[in-house]
């Protein structure tokens, strides 16, 4: 047959080895732990999804997350992408609204079409989320879907969805995907992520899966020829490739459903996609090295025990900090506004508490006190870096807590308060412009023109030195002082800052306790996440609300010098 008939049969495209080995097992449970560019989203979780959907239709499945914001946010964009480039939306699929009336009715009834995504089969998958257990409550589904794993906590996944994968076996148990699931994630780090879903490569049996792969190349093979056959309507060939097809289906199934798939894989994995200069520019971008091994080269990172917020943990973060009202009244597929009203603990008619770190790369990190509870709950953290400062830093802020009380109290260290502050090298004609201030006084200047009032805490503040911040900061995290507030951080609004406190090394020099801050020597885009830089404007919050709870002796005496913004 000559290629051009051949093209009119086939549609060619690229699968990378470790794509095409996904494909070819497809087991009945699949984790898969990949580095940044293995195309996981578009070529292997959406495709995965619509294998399992077209092998149940009318089955209820579930795609879930560690939040349901980031279902909108985060993963619906990325599979619609693939489902857009494949198919025709209102005649394969629909999201977001009821579908045509030539889909078929899921067995399951469903009420709310907003927050769905539907097949024409019959098919339909609800959203769920680890932060909204009420989400998966009588549920009954033959399978699920999960990203980033690393952010979702072992007692959900075992306590609360897997008590869900219970649908009738009359009419879905054919499946091999019965009763199982999918997970994707990053490689975790040890120290910020969960990672109890590292024990389950354990389960898998190699050898199974190698004859798995091995079987089903012999029938996409056979399937490719049995496609040629029926054009050139060569009967006998066909009749021997179904015979072949048929057999060998029913075995593979039978072998897919008792197995489960771990892989983990680098970005090289899809090198011939992203180019070598895709890796080289990674790796001489990524000064971090935690990050690039575990986002790159997928090579997980053990703990390290010296760190300068020694007794911070996960106990200090909490996921459930959205409220949904108004996010239920979006359809699937809209985008989500980043704005205060998403946040459950944030009170619009009190004031905001924060702590700043000033520089070309300034940050602040916002948080409420609640007397009641003994609770400080660290809401948010916002940064900018040059060109962009002290206007552009409060437009971001006013846009956030829009619709809050415009009242803030801020907290910093004693490099706000110099007559020479380190963002007029990047303004040789400050002068010109009119521009001769501190840095505290310019951002509260820019914050009162948008209709703040800005409370200045620490306008003589004194050099605080690292081992004073260093024992604070083992006094709150340790808990055991009663007079003082439980400090409790968003998980999910305050990512950035959470990795840059797990991005704070303690170094011991003569004797000497010191907070390592070459990290923020790397570029402005990289210093949110893997610098010191929002970890320092958090210190100085909690340095300015709790210090008063250090001992006398240790705030009088003289100690080596330390958390200068500049002079580290």
């Amino acid at each position: 047959m000559k290629k051009f008939e051949l093209d009119k049969i086939f549609e060619k495209s690229y699968l990378s080895a470790l794509q095409t080995k996904i494909k070819l097992a497809d087991t009945n449970t699949l984790i898969a732990e990949l580095g940044r560019g293995s195309g996981k989203t578009t070529h292997i979780k959406a495709a995965r999804i619509d294998r399992v959907q077209n092998s149940m239709p009318g089955a209820l499945l579930t795609l879930g997350a560690a939040t349901y914001r980031d279902i909108f946010s985060n993963i619906l964009p990325g599979v619609m992408e693939y489902f857009n480039e494949h198919y025709e939306r209102g005649i394969y699929f629909e999201v977001g609204k009821e579908p045509p009336r030539h889909f078929k009715k899921c067995t399951t009834p469903i009420f709310d079409w907003k927050h769905s995504f539907s097949f024409h089969n019959g098919s339909v998958i609800k959203f769920v989320s680890a932060d909204r257990p009420e989400s998966v409550l009588g549920i009954s589904t033959p399978h699920g879907f999960f990203d980033e794993l690393l952010k979702i906590k072992k007692e959900f996944m075992m306590e609360r969805f897997m008590p869900t994968l219970r649908a009738d076996r009359s009419k879905f148990g054919h499946s091999p995907y019965f009763m199982g699931w999918s997970g994707f994630t990053s490689t975790p780090n040890f120290e910020t992520d969960e990672d109890w879903f590292i024990d389950l490569e354990k389960e898998m049996n190699r050898e199974i899966i190698d004859l798995i792969i091995e079987i089903a190349y012999e029938i996409d093979f056979r399937l490719y020829e049995l496609e040629i056959a029926r054009k050139t309507l060569d009967f006998n060939k066909i009749k021997r490739l179904e015979r072949f097809i048929n057999r060998w289906t029913k075995e593979l199934n039978e072998l897919k459903r008792k197995q489960l798939l771990y892989i983990r894989a680098s970005s090289f994995s899809n090198l011939k996609i992203l180019g070598v200069d895709y890796i080289e520019n990674q790796i001489k971008s990524t000064k971090d090295k935690d990050l690039l091994y575990t986002s790159i080269f997928a090579i997980r990172k053990l703990k390290v025990k010296d760190m300068f917020f020694g007794k911070f943990g996960k106990q200090h973060l909490f996921d459930d900090g959205y409220e949904y009202r108004y996010i239920d009244r979006l359809s699937a597929g809209d985008t989500i506004e980043d704005s205060c009203k998403h946040l459950r603990y944030y009170d619009k008619s009190k004031p905001l508490v924060a702590g700043y770190d000033p520089g070309p790369f300034s940050s602040m990190i916002f948080a409420q006190q609640n007397s009641n509870k003994k609770e400080l709950r660290v809401l948010k953290n916002i940064w900018v870096w040059h060109p962009d400062q002290h206007a552009e830093f409060a437009k971001k802020i006013d846009d956030f807590f829009s619709g809050g009380k415009k009242v803030l109290y801020l907290y910093y260290d004693r490099a706000a308060n110099q007559k020479d502050p380190e963002w007029k090298k990047y303004y040789p004609d400050y002068k010109e412009h009119g521009i001769n201030d501190t840095d505290a006084k310019l951002i509260k200047q820019e914050l009162q023109a948008l209709g703040w009032t800005v409370h200045l805490l620490s306008p003589k503040q004194k050099t605080i030195y690292y081992s004073q911040h260093y024992r604070l900061l083992n006094i709150l995290f340790r808990g055991r002082d009663k007079r003082i507030d439980k400090i409790l951080i968003d998980k999910n609004e305050c990512e950035a800052l959470v990795s840059s406190i797990n991005h704070s090394p303690l170094k011991r020099h003569e004797g000497r306790i010191i907070l390592d801050k070459t990290s923020e020597r790397l570029p402005f885009e990289e210093q949110a996440y893997n610098s010191t830089q929002l970890s320092s404007a958090f210190m100085y919050l909690l340095w300015g609300l709790y210090s008063k709870y250090l001992p006398d002796t240790d705030l009088g005496s003289e100690m080596p010098k330390g958390a200068g913004t500049y002079s580290s």
